[in-house]
């Protein structure tokens, strides 16, 4: 079967913008390629035969999940989508973690990014988060993540 989780992709309407974003997250750019190749379109199930991506990754390890940014076609050639509802049924966001949520929260903030929730804890008795959901420039939700140790 399979053996792990390889990457995410998030398709971008402005692939320079959206990698900025992930990069002001804390990921780091691994390569930035273009393929023309007629093969895209029956490999990935779109209409045209070009795209433009970027890999990118958390930390030094070599099996870290990648992110996969993608800008099909021309520039501007992918039409977005409203962010889905918390909700939703299917994937509606993904969670990084951090140390400290609430920086986070001030340098996106800074940064003019979009937030869908302010830091907010959610404990349990075994622990807890302080989280906060950023959107990215294309409406993909990011949960940022610290983990709270249980109350004493």
């Amino acid at each position: 079967m399979v053996d792990r989780l390889f990457h995410i992709a998030i398709n971008s309407r402005d692939l320079d913008r959206s990698v900025a974003f992930y990069e002001k997250l804390g990921f780091t750019q691994l390569q930035d390629r273009t393929v023309t190749n007629e093969k895209l379109k029956e490999a990935f199930a779109v209409p045209c035969d070009e795209c433009r991506f970027v890999h990118l990754r958390l930390g030094d390890s070599d099996a870290a999940t990648l992110l996969d940014i993608v800008e099909w076609g021309p520039p501007g050639l992918a039409d977005g989508n409203p962010t889905p509802a918390q909700n939703a049924h299917g994937l509606t966001r993904f969670a990084v973690l951090t140390d400290s949520t609430d920086r986070v929260y001030e340098e996106l903030k800074q940064y003019g990014a979009d937030f869908v929730t302010e830091p907010t804890t959610v404990l349990t008795p075994e622990g807890g988060w302080r989280v906060s959901l950023v959107k990215d420039p294309d409406g993909v939700v990011v949960q940022i993540t610290e983990l709270v140790p249980a109350a004493a």
